[in-house]
């Protein structure tokens, strides 16, 4: 590293206590990870931590370091500094560069201008751009905040970049308008991916890891591994529905679906998978390890032949499963969304299956005030949209069979998957990537002048449709017409398993509507329904975003097509 970052700030709240979490979640992984690489792969003479004494963060750096120092990976230097210092004892610390793993950003701005003895650069990284709480939290305050020019958030791909940008766009430019201001944010967005280590994700003998993991030999598998929760993570349930497919059209081969990961406590997603499976009798064929130990997933990864996850939230900003499964040496089928768009490549290293999404988020963004306890109201809201967003069955269909026919691909998407894992993701080159934005940044530190930066004022609104506007493939207009299935005709006959996640669905119009959507469909045929026909049919007993919505969720289950 250059000497202009001889000492890097890292401040240590970014670690949780895991015992007290319901569920594993990617972030922790990511911070774990994070933190070690920079230890293990940095360039930089010494790392200066900022933790509160006594707590949690403060032994768990101290053991991590610890464990690093022992296998000889490091050779930076690690100071612990007290952040009661800085209040108690009005001390002062001597570094180039403020970090946060996580996204976090005011202490690090008060640190900087109160304690730091000079104005260095700041980073920190997003892991989460959609909750309605981040508006007054995260974007109004980034406007409010003394950024400076040489501050940067860095995003883990360009489309949570975008997100970003336009969330901060539209907070800027509502206040401005509303109050005769002139605020924006002053501060970069730059992107850098999550990085693994590509020497634990890595190929290994197939056969062995399926003996020593109970896995059939003969069998074609495909794995999902990550959180069970269709309210922030990714609905499993359309892929249930494209296996029966593939197991209907392929009698004479054995597939496989392992369904790996943590339930959520409080909002438990398993019982109805279990349910939905047995709905479609496919249970010999679907393998469910809940509690999966989150420390041997590499081997799952390396055991199977694919890896999918239809991931469809705007919760998602990464994503780091599928680049394991790259490193892995395994293909991947994943919804064309968030950062997958980036890092998985199409006809490469797997496929990537279109989305869709219709403008529907009109009257969510107006009830993210609405007075109800805050996390079950975002949960809920992310459980509507991503039930709005739908991915092409037939195209995921499709590229399960390519793989399952043409193993001579599955080969060539393994090979080009390991070598674009360690190309792109491995930490030494993410790493390297930091170092460079870290330089640029102290040069560009030196090149600005020092300035005093006015408080602005207030505004909230969130904008899911707008701000995520690159994440899925296609917006479907009202223009777009939509025709009924045989599996739509046989749900209007009671004779299909109706798809269900949590009891709260059976309160929410956009599930009981879709039901009743089917019966125009099925009587126009082949000539099909427009979603403006759809809407008109049920204006005044629906809002519109209310049918747009239910008109997604049939497309997103196979109930129509487009």
């Amino acid at each position: 590293m250059s000497k202009k970052c001889r000492n890097l700030g890292i401040m240590g709240n970014s670690f949780r206590v895991m015992a007290g979490l319901d569920t594993v979640y990617g972030y922790d992984i990511a911070v774990d990870d994070t933190f070690k690489a920079i230890l293990t792969h940095g360039s930089m003479e010494e790392m200066t931590c900022f933790c509160e004494p006594m707590q949690f963060q403060e032994s768990a750096i101290q053991r991590k370091y610890t464990v690093l120092n022992r296998q000889n990976k490091v050779k930076t230097k690690l100071n612990l500094f007290s952040e009661l210092d800085f209040l108690q004892k009005q001390k002062s610390v001597d570094i180039d560069v403020l970090h946060n793993i996580s996204m976090e950003f005011m202490p690090l701005v008060y640190l900087r201008e109160k304690f730091a003895e000079k104005k260095v650069p700041i980073t920190y990284t997003i892991h989460g751009a959609s909750y309605p709480n981040y508006i007054e939290s995260f974007y109004l305050m980034k406007l409010l905040m003394p950024f400076r020019p040489y501050d940067s958030l860095i995003c883990t791909s360009n489309s949570v970049k975008h997100a970003v940008k336009t969330m901060l766009e539209n907070v800027s430019e509502a206040l401005n308008k509303a109050y005769n201001s002139n605020i924006s944010y002053q501060g970069r967005l730059d992107v850098i991916p999550l990085g693994i280590d590509t020497e634990r994700f890595a190929p290994r003998d197939k056969a062995e890891l399926r003996r020593e993991l109970d896995i059939p030999q003969d069998a074609f598998t495909i794995l999902w591994l990550g959180r069970f929760s269709a309210y922030d993570k990714g609905d499993l349930l359309p892929l249930l529905r494209v296996f029966k497919r593939l197991l209907d059209k392929n009698p004479d081969k054995k597939l496989l679906l392992i369904l790996a990961g943590h339930d959520r406590k409080n909002l438990p997603f398993v019982p109805s998978i279990k349910k939905f499976i047995a709905g479609l009798g496919i249970e010999n064929n679907v393998k469910i390890m809940e509690n999966n130990d989150v420390g041997n997933r590499n081997l799952l990864f390396a055991a199977v032949d694919v890896f999918t996850s239809p991931v469809d939230n705007v919760q998602e900003t990464f994503g780091i499963t599928p680049i394991e499964a790259m490193a892995s040496g395994t293909p991947q089928v994943v919804s064309d969304w968030d950062g997958y768009k980036e890092s998985v490549e199409e006809d490469l290293t797997g496929f990537k299956i279109p989305t869709y999404w219709a403008h529907c988020d009109g009257d969510i963004k107006h009830a993210a005030m609405f007075p109800s306890e805050v996390t079950h109201r975002s949960g809920l809201q992310h459980l509507l949209l991503a039930q709005s967003v739908a991915i092409d069955l037939e195209c995921y269909e499709n590229a399960f069979q390519k793989l399952i026919n043409n193993p001579e691909l599955c080969r060539r998407m393994s090979e080009a998957s390991v070598r674009t894992a360690r190309e792109k993701f491995s930490w030494p080159s993410v790493i390297k990537r930091y170092e460079s934005l870290w330089e640029e940044l102290c040069e560009q530190r030196e090149n600005t002048p020092e300035q005093d930066l006015d408080k602005r004022l207030e505004f909230i609104q969130p904008i899911y449709c707008k701000a995520f506007s690159q994440y899925p493939t296609e917006y479907l207009e009202d223009n777009t017409a939509f025709f009924i299935t045989q599996e739509g005709s046989r749900l209007l006959r009671g004779e299909e398993t109706t798809p269900y996640h949590y009891p709260i669905e059976d309160i929410l119009a956009e599930f009981s509507l879709g039901h009743k959507l089917l019966a125009p469909l099925e009587a126009a045929g082949g000539k099909g329904l427009t979603m403006a026909g759809l809407i008109e049919a049920f204006k005044g007993e629906y809002g519109d975003n209310i049918i747009r919505r239910s008109v997604m969720w049939l497309l997103k289950h196979g109930f129509i097509k487009k």
